[in-house]
């Protein structure tokens, strides 16, 4: 079936949520979280692997890797709105949807869906520092 417009509109997880990073922007986000290099590849799931030198893969995102990255700024500032520093990503947490796992892994075996969850999490947690505050 071909993707229009119309089609993209009808299905939510077929479209960017957001902002689409570059590679340079995807980078920088990923050392300011901590996540190593290769991590951050399967992140986006990209097909190969660094460098023999460990050097970063020069590459343009798919759409599907667009997808993926456009959830990354969205957590980037649910963070900040939560009043939590990006060490929370490296954090094992106990409670579902984690299951002691920490978001970046949760977010690496769920894929997408693990980026909602994360970003779902954040979102309320935003929520109650907001009512709490008010």
């Amino acid at each position: 079936m071909a993707k229009t417009p119309e089609t993209l509109q009808q299905d939510p997880a077929k479209r960017p949520i957001g902002r689409v990073l570059s590679a340079h922007q995807f980078w920088d986000l990923m050392q300011r979280w901590h996540v190593p290099d290769a991590t951050a590849l399967e992140l986006i799931e990209f097909p190969g692997k660094l460098g023999k030198e460990g050097k970063r893969p020069r590459f343009r995102f798919t759409t599907r890797q667009q997808r993926i990255t456009s959830y990354l700024p969205e957590i980037d500032a649910a963070l900040a709105a939560a009043g939590k520093d990006q060490a929370w990503l490296q954090r094992k947490i106990a409670t579902p949807p984690f299951n002691r796992r920490s978001p970046i892994e949760h977010m690496l075996a769920r894929k997408m869906d693990g980026m909602t969850d994360v970003l779902r999490t954040l979102n309320r947690e935003a929520m109650r520092v907001a009512l709490r505050d008010a």
